[in-house]
């Protein structure tokens, strides 16, 4: 399947900032459980200050919680609505550049697609857990596939509707499935090792499951 990155990317941002303009002031300031430290209105500032670090390229620590402490820090004395004008400002711009370089900044909308459900799930207004935004997130598994070979471990087989891959070499020596929506959050640490291991498993899963998820998985369970 092949993805419009720059698509996705905006017609994610679109929809928050369509949400954003609703929001009361209790919702801004509501924390969202997938970031325990984070209110909605400091996911907000992390998806502007992506757009502003991507058009700048300021990638040398993309992804570690310095680099996102920077974004959320240095808007900490803007209203919501300062954020979501920046934000708004930068995007013909961040959907341009996506266009141009195409997957090596499909990192940019598959964050964008969980910080979506971050938000939304804090408030309740759920959206989007489906199409194109979900089936992108699920090729966010992949990073599992080099995690396994490097630690020289049998193979698994993962599956979900739209999704399957085997990781490692030889036959699986376990298999997984569940719903896509759980997976994608799973692969991205949304949950904890107990819900991963409530997916429908074959064999041994336990020489994988550290391996499972691009951050490590929740310590506490959350229910979305």
């Amino acid at each position: 399947m092949r993805f419009d990155f720059a698509g996705i990317y905006g017609q994610l941002r679109q929809g928050l900032l369509d949400l954003g303009s609703t929001l009361s002031a209790d919702e801004w300031s509501t924390l969202a459980p997938a970031t325990p430290l984070w209110t909605v209105k400091d996911l907000y500032a992390h998806l502007a200050g992506v757009a502003a670090d991507l058009l700048i390229g300021n990638f040398r620590v993309m992804g570690s919680d310095v680099w996102t402490a920077v974004q959320v820090d240095d808007r900490a004395d803007h209203s919501p609505e300062q954020v979501m004008a920046e934000w708004a400002r930068t995007g013909i711009d961040v959907d341009q550049r996506i266009a141009e370089i195409g997957a090596p900044l499909s990192p940019a909308a598959i964050d964008l697609w969980h910080h979506d459900q971050d938000a939304r799930n804090a408030i309740g207004h759920h959206a989007n857990r489906t199409g194109d935004g979900l089936a992108l997130s699920l090729r966010s598994g992949n990073v599992m596939g080099s995690k396994i070979e490097a630690a020289d471990l049998p193979a698994l087989r993962v599956s979900t509707e739209g999704y399957e891959r085997v990781f490692g070499s030889g036959d699986p020596a376990a298999s997984v499935s569940g719903d896509p929506y759980e997976m994608a959050r799973a692969f991205m640490g949304r949950r904890s090792f107990d819900q991963i291991m409530g997916f429908d498993w074959t064999g041994d899963a336990g020489p994988s499951l550290r391996h499972f998820s691009v951050f490590p998985p929740r310590t506490d369970e959350l229910i979305e």
